[in-house]
């Protein structure tokens, strides 16, 4: 990572840093891009192992794993790397 991008990220040493941190960050084209990209991949993997995984609670627990992993893609996109 280039210092200038370093230093564009949010300092979570902070708490404004931690606030930033935890703002929505709208993307612009490139990261809706991404997030795109990312969302149709974790749903590509959920629809692959939907009839694998039987049933149930660990079925559920599963499915919100991949689900934060999502999340934490798309976080990473939103921030930047961070």
């Amino acid at each position: 990572m280039a210092l200038r991008d370093e230093l564009a990220q949010p300092d979570l040493r902070t708490r404004k840093g931690a606030l930033d941190f935890l703002n929505y960050h709208a993307p612009d084209e490139a990261a809706l891009i991404e997030h795109q990209t990312v969302n149709s991949s974790f749903q590509l993997l959920v629809d692959n192992i939907w009839e694998s995984i039987p049933d149930g609670l660990g079925k559920t627990v599963a499915i919100r794993a991949i689900n934060r992993a999502r999340m934490e893609c798309n976080s990473v996109i939103a921030n930047k790397g961070a």
